[in-house]
């Protein structure tokens, strides 16, 4: 396998204001046989509602469909030691349940916190690393932290995102490297090579 296709997905911005602007500058395309490509946020997970919780909800079939298109996953969130943000609960919960169809399961899946200090929480998992574990996939670890996140990542002009801290950047592109070599090494691990047609 010479293409690894990584799906990276995080929580809305007003939920999460770091977590997609680092996912885009990481997504800048490079000759490493890596491929990320970042979901949009679903809109309804930014809405309350009983209906954007349940599992059959026609973006959540579209979610889940992405993710079992995908050879691995990509998932920022908030460094927290508290429970994530609803909505990306929500979206965790619609890509490990019904457990028995789950596209987790078994799948490579990094992550990656940001916060806007300097340190990170006592507990060398997060919440989020925890549902992953539950969904039976193959969390690959330690969590990347991204502290001082509104220093570190940059908007350009272009609407490009850079990483300013080369810190932040080597260990970041690190993380999605295992990743990648934990999906090469995966027998089952579908080929990741042409385009493969994304639904959100």
């Amino acid at each position: 396998m010479e293409n690894v296709l990584l799906l990276g997905l995080s929580a809305p911005a007003g939920d999460d204001p770091f977590g997609d602007p680092l996912l885009r500058a990481l997504s800048v395309p490079g000759a490493s046989g890596v491929r990320l490509v970042v979901s949009a946020t679903p809109s309804v997970l930014s809405r309350a509602g009983a209906t954007a919780s349940v599992a059959s909800h026609p973006v959540a079939h579209a979610l889940r469909r992405m993710a079992s298109l995908a050879d691995g996953l990509v998932i920022a969130a908030p460094e927290s030691d508290a429970v994530p943000p609803a909505s990306l609960r929500t979206l965790l919960d619609w890509l490990s349940w019904p457990a028995d169809s789950s596209p987790l399961t078994g799948k490579p899946v990094a992550v990656m916190t940001t916060t806007r200090d300097a340190g990170t929480s006592t507990d060398p998992y997060c919440e989020v690393e925890r549902m992953l574990f539950s969904a039976g996939a193959t969390v690959i670890g330690p969590r990347t932290v991204v502290g001082r996140a509104d220093r570190a990542l940059r908007g350009t002009e272009d609407g490009r995102v850079s990483i300013d801290d080369p810190g932040v950047a080597v260990r970041s592109l690190f993380h999605l490297h295992r990743t990648a070599a934990e999906v090469r090494r995966g027998a089952g691990a579908p080929p990741a090579g042409g385009d493969r047609p994304w639904l959100l």
